[in-house]
């Protein structure tokens, strides 16, 4: 018989704890922390990028509109040089006289509405000023040469008279080279006198570089008349003539620039623009504000138009002349200005010789268009110098942003 087997009861029995075959992972606090910065990290890198790429953004199409407003602003100063041109030869074909009353002198008083912005223009006779290169007269050349400057190239930024004025020192230079049995005689020295000019004898000889005295004497006389230095009218001619001999007694040349600081010799050809006369010894900040208003620089023998010079050049043409009775003369001027030079003199009640006589007109080749335009933020300046002959206008010079 078999013996009972003692079992045990299962409420008794304990659980048979055998090793677990996997472990639950252990939670490390200090790389969750790292991965969590680096996540936030990389989402505010992402954020400046992302803010720096739209302001890049933001300014190209400002840029860009800044840049299409100001070449639409230009163009409409363009559009206005075309204008004046057409106004200026339809101004020929309707009468031979030019006067402060004609439609290119008064174009419309406020700024014209174009589409975004405005724009304003104004013209200028440019013969209606002194002109500081009539004061030297070039060896071998005629009025119809010196006034003509159909043989000047038309560049942009560069003086109407310049390349006349490179041309006239070259004819200098081969009339000092030539010998002395050469038809065509050298240029006349400069000696020095206690007149301040030349010898009248030897300047008034023809085919010979000189110094056209009359304009001079009225050069000085419109000094006088703003109250500045008569003598000032000797530093410019020595400025523009070709030689190295100072007017006395206060003339100046090299020797007088070289000594400044910075330093720089005299020009010695015709005047470029109006600015060079802020290097001119005895010009400062006051003489040029009074001075540069009335006068100009064209090429030499460009005659003053009557009709569109103000007081003061023209008090400047007779000693002892009163401003105040010329005042009274333009207030009461024709509305078609005077017809002949002989009109005007006998209406002024003025005296001038031949020569000066000979230098004067009613109508005027060159003028002076300033044209500016606003479009959105756009902004554009035009100055050009517009020459009218028989057949047509032309732009001798052209900038932009500044006259000079």
């Amino acid at each position: 018989m078999k013996s009972l087997v003692c079992y045990p009861c299962p409420a008794d029995a304990q659980p048979r704890s055998d090793p677990p075959s996997t472990m639950a992972p252990r939670v490390d606090h200090g790389q969750a922390g790292v991965a969590l910065i680096t996540v936030l990290l990389i989402v505010f890198l992402a954020s400046v990028t992302a803010t720096s790429l739209a302001a890049l953004q933001q300014i190209a199409i400002r840029r860009s509109t800044v840049l299409q407003h100001q070449q639409q602003a230009r163009l409409y100063t363009l559009g206005a040089e075309q204008w004046a041109m057409l106004a200026l030869a339809r101004d020929r074909k309707q009468n031979e006289t030019d006067h402060p009353g004609e439609a290119w002198a008064n174009p419309p008083s406020s700024a014209l509405s174009i589409q975004g912005g405005v724009l304003a223009i104004t013209m200028r006779d440019l013969q209606g000023c002194f002109n500081l290169n009539n004061l030297w007269q070039p060896a071998s050349t005629t009025s119809s040469d010196t006034t003509d400057p159909k043989k000047q190239p038309e560049k942009d930024g560069k003086s109407a008279n310049q390349g006349q004025d490179q041309d006239q020192d070259q004819d200098q230079d081969q009339a000092d080279d030539q010998p002395a049995d050469s038809k065509s005689p050298p240029a006349t020295p400069k000696p020095a006198n206690t007149t301040g000019t030349r010898d009248s004898n030897e300047s008034t000889k023809s085919g010979k570089a000189r110094l056209n005295e009359t304009q001079f004497r009225v050069l000085q006389r419109l000094l006088t008349g703003l109250e500045l230095k008569p003598e000032l009218a000797q530093a410019i001619v020595d400025w523009i003539d070709p030689d190295q001999d100072p007017l006395f007694p206060d003339g100046a040349e090299d020797s007088d620039y070289s000594v400044r600081t910075p330093s720089y010799l005299a020009a010695n050809r015709f005047l470029y623009s109006v600015t060079e006369l802020r290097l001119i010894k005895g010009v400062d900040s006051e003489v040029y504000d009074k001075l540069a208003p009335l006068v100009c620089v064209l090429p030499s023998n460009t005659p003053l138009n009557v009709n569109t010079a103000p007081v003061r050049v023209l008090a400047a043409l007779a000693n002892d002349q009163d401003p105040k009775d010329l005042e009274h003369l333009l207030e009461d001027r024709p509305d078609d200005g005077y017809k002949t030079v002989d009109d005007f003199l006998s209406a002024a009640k003025l005296t001038v010789d031949a020569s000066l006589k000979a230098q004067l007109s009613v109508d005027s080749q060159h003028f002076l268009l300033r044209a500016e335009a606003r479009v959105g933020d756009g902004h554009a300046m035009l100055y050009s110098i517009l020459y009218r002959e028989e057949d047509g206008v032309r732009v001798l010079r052209r900038s932009f942003g500044n006259q000079d």
